[in-house]
């Protein structure tokens, strides 16, 4: 993967970029026991940016975070990403899953469960 979509580095790790909250603002993505784990950064900072309608007061474009919220949320459901989530105080990774309301949070759990 190159360009835009992001950078591979290895076979195991490699960056994608989102440009609503900074532009070209980094998501890390690793392999990991045969899972993918990826650092939200700001993009979804903790469990409860979720929600699509939540964002960074201080996006730089916050309908294009919007948009990229929605497109990544959808892949991370349907691919099983595991979420880092940078600022979260209470869950430090999780799972989503699909809900009446959309897409939330399912399991939480450190990193060091994996």
């Amino acid at each position: 993967m190159t360009s835009k979509e992001g950078i591979a580095f290895t076979d195991d790790i490699s960056i994608r970029f989102v440009d609503g909250h900074t532009d070209a603002m980094m998501l890390p993505q690793i392999k990991y026991k045969d899972q993918t784990i990826v650092y939200m950064a700001d993009l979804l900072p903790s469990a409860a940016h979720i929600p699509i309608p939540y964002v960074m007061a201080y996006d730089t474009r916050p309908l294009l975070t919007l948009d990229e919220k929605k497109s990544f949320l959808q892949e991370a459901l349907d691919k099983k990403y595991i979420l880092y989530f940078e600022h979260d105080p209470i869950n430090e990774c999780g799972v989503l899953q699909q809900t009446e309301k959309g897409i939330r949070l399912g399991e939480a759990f450190p990193l060091s469960a994996l």
